[in-house]
Order: C-alpha cells, then structure tokens, then sequence
C-alpha cells in the first residue's frame, strides 16, 4: 500500500489532481475559453427560453424596457419635472432606461448564478465561472432588442446618426466586463450566504437613483462638487454618460472619461474573477 507521500507523487508524475481542487488561475482561465461553446448554449438557451410561457414570448424583450422607460418618464418627467438641466429629456431617459437596465439584470441574475444552479455544481465538473458568465451573457443577448428600439427612439428624436455610434459597441463591451465581474463577485458571496442575494435588488433600485438614469447628476449636484463627481464616475453612471456621448446630440465624452470606463471594466472583471476563482473548490460543498 502507497504512503500518502508516495500516492502524491505518483499523482504529480501523473499531473492529476484532488477532485474539487482548485486549479491555478491560467488553467482555469484555459478550461473556461475550451467550454465557450457550453457558454453559448446556456446563454442562448436561457434567452430563448426567458418569456417562452407568456402569450408575446420574446415580444417582451422589447415591452418590458417600453414600459419601464414610459413609467419614468410619466413619473420624473413629467409629475416631479426631473427633466431640469437635460437636453431631449426623452433621449435622454431612453438611454439611461435601456442600458441601465442591462446592467441592473446582469448583477442580480449573475449574483444567484451559483446558488440558483447548485444541483447542477455538484453533479458535473466544470470551471465554476460558466455559470456568472451565461447568465450575464444572456442579458446581453437580451439587451439588443432594447438597443434597437432606444435607437429608434433616439432617431424620431432627431439625433442624428454619426460615425461616433459605433462607439456604443465598445461601451457595451466595458459594461459587460464591468457588470461581468460584479457577478463573479456576488455570485461567490451569495453562495455562501444566500440571504445577500435579496439585498442585491435593493442596492440595484439604489444604484438607478443615484447614476443619473432620468436626471441630470451635474445640475442636482451643482453645489455639492465632490458629491457631483463622485456620483458622475461612478460605473454606472459613467457608462450611461458615455453611451450618451456616442449617440445623443448635445452630449460628449472626453478621453479621461474614457479612461475611467476601461479602469472599471478592467479592475472590476479581472478582481471579481480572482475572487471567484479562491473559492473554486467551495461551491456546492459548504
């Protein structure tokens, strides 16, 4: 019978490893990319499926922001006149509503990623960090029909169509890295503890009252300019401000403010999945 020092290294000449360990983080990083094609279809899969029981079916893609954006605008525009400061209200709000939106859907359906999939966790082996990165691709692959109609919205509006909309693309990119990365992070602590998972809707309805999504931060922070640029740069605010630079006339982005959305993006994604990953051999056994 072998020793324990001598079953180890027998299972190191071998390359083999405890079951559940966790792996070093460029072998994770490797075994994540080789099952993209598993990513794809779970996103794909859970977009097509999200509305498939309702009369519409994925009608609703594009009712659900509709309704959201005529509800604010109902209510900030016109009943409590947030509308102070902003040029094209309705752009506006438009942009604010449907990209904020995305985020929103992708922190709270990333957060209970793990803990909503536990059967599946225990029974196959698998890089845990599919799972955040499906869900927040599915709202991706959710978003663009919202896209679609705030550009057509953005277009009767009389914004008109610049070269400077293709930087809409890469604005998705940072926010999906961004909101990517929140998810790795809260997924791993609402795995552990579950009851966080229903303060994340709390903090997101937080999050939409405070990132200018239907009002002006600068003109309601004009006397307070630290609050004003710390509410301005904040991520989620951030990237609604650059979306609004790219396709609402009368609004721009400066380089720095560039900056800042990458630094977001980077930090975030690349600190989330590092903390996702220390806790690799947890899920489903705690």
């Amino acid at each position: 019978m072998l020793s324990h020092e001598e079953a180890a290294a027998l299972a190191s000449r071998h390359k083999l490893r405890r079951l559940g360990a966790r792996p070093r983080l460029a072998s994770y990083l490797k075994a994540l990319v080789r099952r993209r094609h598993f990513i794809w279809y779970l996103a794909s899969s859970g977009a097509m499926g999200r509305n498939q029981g309702s009369y519409l079916g994925q009608v609703w893609a594009v009712l659900n922001p509709l309704l959201q954006f005529s509800v604010l605008w109902l209510v900030f525009g016109i009943i409590l006149g947030t509308r102070e400061g902003t040029k094209d209200f309705i752009s506006f709000l438009a942009v604010g509503t449907f990209l904020f939106g995305f985020m929103a859907s992708g922190v709270i359906g990333g957060s209970k990623s793990i803990s909503s999939r536990m059967a599946l966790v225990r029974a196959l082996e698998f890089p845990r960090a599919v799972l955040p990165t499906a869900v927040t691709l599915t709202e991706m692959i959710m978003e663009w029909p919202a896209v679609v109609v705030m550009m057509i919205i953005l277009l009767i509006r009389g914004n008109p169509i610049t070269w400077q909309w293709l930087g809409l693309i890469p604005v998705l990119l940072l926010m999906y890295g961004f909101t990517l990365g929140m998810a790795f992070i809260l997924a791993r602590i609402v795995s552990i503890t579950p009851d966080y998972g229903n303060l994340v809707p709390i903090a997101m309805t937080l999050m939409r009252f405070v990132s200018g999504v239907f009002y002006s931060i600068s003109t309601f922070t004009a006397s307070l300019p630290a609050l004003s640029v710390i509410l301005n740069y904040q991520p989620f605010a951030l990237y609604l401000s650059l979306a609004r630079g790219c396709v609402q006339d009368g609004f721009t982005a400066q380089w720095y403010d560039w900056a800042m959305g990458v630094f977001w993006a980077a930090a975030v994604g690349f600190i989330g999945l590092v903390y996702f990953w220390r806790a690799e051999a947890r899920y489903g056994r705690d």
